[in-house]
């Protein structure tokens, strides 16, 4: 997913952007398993995190808001 990570070092994708595995598959066409492993590779890298329920959003993660 190096257009990606390019897209996000660049800031054309800024911190909190969702990024989704329907829209990776359609924009390069590859197949769900890819995206999904290419959006943990971005995880893996910190530069997307993912909250469970809502989806994957460019990083950093922001702290959580518990009181």
């Amino acid at each position: 997913m190096r257009v990606v990570k390019r897209r996000i070092d660049s800031g054309e994708y800024p911190p909190g952007r969702m990024i989704t595995e329907r829209a990776v598959v359609e924009e390069f066409g590859v197949a769900k398993v890819t995206a999904r492993k290419a959006i943990a590779g971005l995880r893996e890298r910190g530069l997307v995190y993912t909250r469970p329920n809502l989806g994957s959003f460019v990083g950093p993660e922001p702290p959580d808001d518990e009181d």
